[in-house]
């Protein structure tokens, strides 16, 4: 029993890490294509560099364009609403988490379309509420999903 608990923790560290880069990749892809396909000349996805703490996406447009903000939202959105396709419940609720991830990474980008600093806090605390819930759910129906 012990054993099968330490691996259903693993397994949630190991797969939330991977919920996490693909989410932040998706993020910055979608502010990436969207600057393209809006126009921008180049559009770069920065996932890492040495020289800055966070990912982000370098445009080069003529014009700015609001819809490049909302586009991390909405690819990561789309992104997490697809796991509601899958047959088992715990699967479902990696739904929760990658909305919960994306809503959380989209709380600075908010802000630079809404030009309302108090609007990161509404997304950081919507972000890691609907993320906790669903790790809290996952963890229940895995749990029982391993006892039966």
């Amino acid at each position: 029993m012990g054993k099968s608990i330490t691996k259903n923790i693993w397994s949630m560290i190991v797969i939330n890490l991977a919920i996490l880069i693909t989410t932040l990749t998706l993020h910055e892809l979608g502010h990436a294509i969207t600057g393209r396909l809006a126009g921008c000349v180049s559009a770069k996805a920065i996932i890492y560099d040495s020289s800055s703490p966070n990912p982000y996406t370098e445009l080069l447009c003529e014009h700015e364009s609001k819809p490049t903000y909302l586009a991390g939202l909405v690819f990561t959105t789309i992104f997490g609403l697809s796991f509601l396709f899958f047959d088992n419940k715990p699967q479902k609720m990696f739904s929760l988490i990658v909305i919960g991830f994306g809503i959380f990474l989209s709380a600075l980008d908010m802000v630079e379309l809404t030009q309302m600093t108090a609007i990161k806090y509404l997304f950081i605390f919507i972000g890691l509420t609907s993320l906790i819930i669903g790790q809290v759910i996952y963890g229940i129906l895995n749990a029982k999903e391993t006892i039966s």
